[in-house]
């Protein structure tokens, strides 16, 4: 059973961040058995995937990801969760770095990489996003795929610094996540997930395709392509060579 939002709470100073934060991690862990089957169904068009509109922001990103993607490439998939967009690339015969926090996300990614018969392009990593155990200007890609949302607006330039930090030069990002459409609880809220597995808090931040674009351009480089589907935006970003400093205008 997937997770059910029971309630949207806008996010103040009187809440516990931190502990915010660490419910986010503790129920992506617990519920990456889910997650695996969620993403089963979207290869099937079942469950939330029946719904066409819906569908189509997975769609886009495998479509989008098909084309960045070429053979020999080493890429980072950071905050990888169950390996699906892992599993796609190496398909393509890139080399995959799979970062995440979640030893039990990692354990079912294995498992499912080697039923796609992938696991030989996938190398699993613990780590955290905020601090990539990797030397500078390594990785011909990376992706984000519904992770920037689950950063901390006061952290979100030093983790895209830390992303730029590991690309080549002229590498590419490719961003994919749920976007601002005036939801209940505001543009930086936390959500009351219930799961048979218990009830967590979840941390997230509504970017607008202007935000995220401009967040890109004052620490990684040129945005090449921003799209938006009913429910997701995708975002193609490359490094520049010159390092990126702060623009005028102020952004979360």
């Amino acid at each position: 059973m997937m997770a059910e939002i029971v309630e949207r709470r806008r996010l103040g100073k009187e809440n516990d961040l931190s502990r915010i934060l660490k419910s986010t991690r503790q129920y992506y862990s617990a519920f990456s058995d889910q997650y695996a089957k969620f993403y089963d169904a979207w290869l099937s068009g079942e469950g939330h995937f029946s719904d066409p509109e819906y569908k189509m922001g997975y769609d886009r990103v495998s479509t989008i990801l098909t084309g960045l993607v070429d053979d020999g490439q080493l890429i980072i998939d950071i905050g990888c969760g169950v390996g699906t967009w892992s599993i796609l690339m190496a398909k393509r015969r890139a080399s995959v770095v799979c970062l995440d926090h979640s030893v039990e996300a990692l354990s079912t990614l294995r498992r499912r990489s080697k039923k796609a018969n992938a696991d030989y392009k996938t190398s699993c990593i613990i780590g955290d996003g905020l601090h990539i155990p990797f030397k500078d200007g390594i990785f011909n890609g990376s992706t984000l795929n519904w992770v920037l949302a689950h950063i901390p607006t006061e952290k979100n330039r030093k983790f895209v610094e830390g992303i730029r930090r590991v690309l080549k030069g002229n590498a590419w990002l490719m961003i994919s996540d749920s976007f601002w459409r005036e939801q209940e609880g505001g543009k930086e809220q936390f959500q009351i997930r219930k799961t048979d597995k218990g009830t967590f808090e979840v941390y997230k931040y509504y970017y607008t395709p202007e935000e995220l674009q401009h967040r890109l351009e004052s620490t990684l480089g040129k945005v090449e392509h921003v799209e938006t589907t009913p429910y997701e935006m995708l975002c193609v970003a490359r490094k520049s060579q010159e390092k990126q400093g702060p623009r005028n205008t102020p952004t979360p």
